[in-house]
């Protein structure tokens, strides 16, 4: 993959460090000083231009620096999603467009921001992984992939479709015990002959 796994670093290191630290109207915070000091309450107005809150049960504005976030209101991000089939593009869950642009100001290597609006439909597939089904055949030589019988080679001697299992002989055993393992468990080494 390209960069997008250090994108995605990046993105959460300042989303911890920067959104969910930042004091938002509806967030409880811890009060530092004043006459809340020590007391959690709820954040009832924001001022920005003078970094100035308001708290329920104190109408004196309270410094940015001296109130700590204790519980968000609003989580600014709610996830991050990249896919191996969509390379260089990562997808951003947020309710409001003004968290994703903050996030992603300044983060290198994003070179932009594609402001459409993806349902959830648009992306299921890259959210559930494709069952990939593998076709053993009676005979086939098949080899153990995962296991305690990992690397080993064995014929197949019996199919469980409904179950998902296949019964096999290992071919190097000394005497040859059927064994009974998941069909994800082995790839296929050698296919059997048909027989006419």
């Amino acid at each position: 993959m390209g960069r997008e796994n250090a994108v995605i670093n990046s993105l959460i290191s300042k989303i911890n460090a920067v959104l969910m630290k930042r004091v938002e109207q509806g967030d409880l915070v811890e009060v530092m000083s004043g006459n809340l000091k020590g007391q959690k309450s709820r954040v009832k107005q924001v001022n920005d231009v003078d970094n100035e809150v308001v708290v329920e049960g104190d109408e004196n504005p309270i410094p940015f620096d001296k109130v700590k976030v204790f519980e968000k209101a609003k989580i600014p991000i709610k996830s991050l999603i990249q896919t191996e089939e969509l390379r260089g593009y990562i997808f951003i869950e947020s309710d409001e467009l003004e968290y994703i642009e903050q996030a992603v100001k300044g983060v290198p290597h994003i070179r932009g921001v594609i402001r459409d609006e993806v349902t959830i439909e648009q992306i299921e597939r890259f959210l559930v992984p494709e069952k990939q089904v593998i076709k053993v055949g009676q005979g086939d030589i098949v080899e153990v992939i995962s296991g305690p019988f990992k690397g080993e080679k064995a014929k197949v001697t019996r199919i469980d479709e409904a179950k998902n299992e296949i019964t096999v002989e290992l071919l190097e055993a000394a005497i040859p015990i059927p064994v009974t393992i998941s069909t994800n468990t082995v790839r296929i080494f050698e296919k059997g002959k048909k027989e006419e």
